[in-house]
């Protein structure tokens, strides 16, 4: 009682100015950071996607956001898990800390859940002994909108289906294939890759992602910059869902 005492004391020795900078300003600007840091943490975060590692699904200098609460429930201003709601499903878009350095983000793609056998063999993917289904696209524009290093001539675009789901991978013309495995995906761990093949660092390179170092699920694109060519905007690209 005494403290609250004391505090009011303090507030009505300020001069009324001061109070009603506080009480306008100050006050309302402290809830707004408190309430975003709340969002960010436990329902929606916004990336920015630097590498080109998800080209065609997402183009380097795109802004996504990710949904927090896909799998986990997050202790609010925290990456500590509260609640654990699901587990990703082959064929999501995950935001992860890399197993290499906690300290950075990676996005990728699940391709093999536990008790899966994945192999990655002349640029095809298999699971479970049966190879992806790959049906090639003719797409030029998604690749020059993406930068001169993805011209069609050095790469191409499939869509590839695993199970229900589908989504377009690129693969270089330029670069030997990347294999590895057979693997065996352990419990509590996922197998993730990049929809640009030949240029992702991923579970090829290092390994399984364990369950605890997901933090959310991409949804959507909402920004996508490109610097390099003018009006500098892809405005076709705006709030596209990722799949």
């Amino acid at each position: 009682m005494g403290f609250r005492t004391e505090i009011q004391r303090s507030w009505n020795n300020l001069p009324k100015s001061a109070r009603g900078f506080l009480k306008e300003w100050v006050l309302p600007l402290g809830l707004a950071v408190v309430v975003a840091f709340l969002f960010r943490t436990t329902i929606a975060s916004p990336r920015h996607i630097p590498t080109g590692s998800m080209v065609p699904t997402i183009k380097i200098g795109e802004f996504i956001f990710v949904k927090m609460y896909s799998y986990d429930l997050h202790i609010p201003f925290t990456r500590h898990k509260w609640i654990h709601r699901n587990d990703p499903q082959r064929g999501d878009i995950v935001v992860f800390e890399y197993p290499n350095d906690r300290s950075k983000d990676f996005i990728k793609r699940v391709i093999g859940i536990p008790g899966d056998i994945v192999e990655v063999r002349n640029k095809r993917v298999w699971l479970n002994g049966t190879a992806l289904r790959l049906d090639p696209i003719e797409d030029t524009d998604t690749l020059l909108d993406a930068g001169k290093e993805y011209h069609p001539d050095h790469m191409s675009l499939f869509r590839e289906h695993l199970g229900d789901r589908s989504y377009i991978v690129a693969h270089s013309h330029l670069r030997a294939p990347r294999n590895a495995g057979p693997i065996e995906v352990p419990e509590g761990s996922f197998f993730v890759i990049g929809d640009n093949r030949d240029d992702s660092s991923d579970s090829r390179e290092w390994g399984v992602v364990p369950r605890d170092y997901l933090l959310g699920q991409g949804s959507f694109i909402w920004f996508s910059f490109d610097r390099r060519n003018f009006p500098f905007l892809r405005w076709n690209r705006f709030f596209t869902t990722l799949r």
